[in-house]
């Protein structure tokens, strides 16, 4: 995997554990990539074009002008008036990231892709030397750029993955920083508390209120005091990552839920559009479901109401409306769209701003059995329109007669921590 590298004897070079690869400003990246028209332009990538939405990527051209992500477009056309401002395509994204993961396997196993702009790699045997390990980063960035010259990365090495994502954040764009286990953790008390991994808003302020305003203050308590300060074992973990212990993550733990939610554009704001932009959102989820080979046995359904939906972001408690049941095991399309009709009927006729869907309580087929009056010819339908969507490469060639003139309502979206497969689009 990682080609000729040469042999050093253990104590002659300090070894990092950790590879962490971060792709700078990604979907603004593979924008100017895909259209060269672009390339040295400021981008922002936004999900639906309109001034009232914000940016969910700028490119370094527009980060230059003080544009980042979260900035209106109507902010962003005043702090820089020539920004090209271009709709997401998310597939697009997703099947570049599998051609930067092949590429990177050219040097590297993947331990596990974090988000679609985020892996991380577990260096073993000569590989851990500082030399060779540098020498991989550098590889793996000769081979992004034989990809797409406008693709960019940051790499950082460090003794544990929380480190190494560190380190990568340290030096943007198309930095390459090392954190080693013996200059810890003095080495990081240049930083922010915010430029913590792991450290939000709130947590700043839970800090703040302890006494806590910078990280070398942070790295002076011990493992049991910022156990007591986050409030969960979490604390613990970081306090040990922060100064270079190897804690490894536990195993993910089975899914136990499938959701789907979207913000509705201003044309699907009534309540009639957003009950269709539901059950397209239980479409997919359903679909979802069933590639994941689960049954659910739970629904819920949640709405964000206009006079709410401000609030909400402000971090207020109002949580608009929202309704679930407890079913017996299903995955198949109509019979969820019958549970769904039951608990709309009960939704106010307020101005909806923003529709989720989620199934939840999922145990595996194996554990599944079939109940006296399910229907298996439900099954078989939802299956062969799945078939045939899979061969035509179509999310939604074949859908259910409800969804109809809903082709640009909920596209797919990536998720910040997650990847889509690329069959979700």
């Amino acid at each position: 995997m990682s080609g000729c590298l040469p042999s050093f004897s253990e104590g002659q070079f300090p070894t990092v554990d950790w590879l962490f690869l971060d792709l700078n400003s990604y979907f603004a990246s593979v924008e100017q990539q895909d259209q060269e028209s672009l390339r040295g332009r400021p981008v922002g990538v936004v999900a639906v074009e309109t001034d009232s939405t914000c940016c969910l990527a700028a490119s370094y051209e527009a980060k230059a002008y003080g544009v980042k992500t979260g900035t209106s477009v109507k902010d962003a056309k005043v702090l820089c008036p020539h920004i090209n401002i271009v709709a997401a395509r998310p597939k697009l994204y997703v099947e570049y990231q599998q051609k930067i993961i092949k590429a990177m396997e050219e040097h590297l196993p993947i331990y596990k892709a974090f988000s679609v702009d985020e892996m991380g790699c577990h260096l073993m045997g000569r590989e851990r030397f500082l030399p060779n390990a540098t020498t991989l980063g550098y590889r793996i960035k000769q081979s992004l750029r034989n990809l797409g010259v406008a693709l960019r990365c940051s790499i950082g090495l460090g003794p544990n993955c929380y480190l190494a994502k560190t380190a990568a954040d340290l030096c943007k764009p198309d930095g390459l920083t090392i954190l080693l286990k013996k200059d810890l953790p003095h080495a990081l008390h240049c930083m922010k508390l915010r430029d913590v991994v792991g450290i939000s808003h709130a947590m700043e302020r839970r800090l703040n209120n302890h006494n806590i305003t910078t990280v070398e203050q942070l790295c002076k308590l011990t493992s049991e005091q910022m156990r007591n300060i986050w409030g969960s074992v979490q604390g613990e973990t970081m306090w040990y990552w922060l100064h270079g212990e190897d804690w490894k993550e536990k195993p993910d733990s089975p899914r136990k839920s499938v959701g789907k939610q979207h913000v509705l554009a201003p044309k699907y704001r009534t309540r009639e559009q957003a009950y269709l932009v539901g059950l397209k959102l239980l479409t997919n989820a359903a679909t979802k479901l069933r590639r994941l080979n689960m049954w659910a046995r739970g629904i819920g359904v949640t709405v964000a109401f206009s006079h709410l939906f401000r609030e909400i972001k402000n971090e207020s408690k109002s949580s608009g409306w929202n309704a679930h049941r407890n079913i017996s095991a299903c995955r198949d399309t109509m019979t969820l769209q019958d549970h769904f009709r039951g608990l709309w009927k009960d939704c106010p006729a307020n101005t909806p701003v923003h529709v989720g869907v989620w199934l939840y309580d999922l145990i595996p087929d194996e554990l599944h059995t079939l109940g006296f009056f399910d229907d298996p010819k439900r099954d078989t339908v939802s299956n062969t329109v799945d078939e045939i969507n899979k061969r035509f490469r179509q999310q939604h060639l074949v859908y259910f007669g409800g969804l109809h003139g809903l082709g640009d309502a909920a596209p797919t979206r990536i998720p910040f921590f997650s990847v889509p497969d690329l069959e979700d689009f």
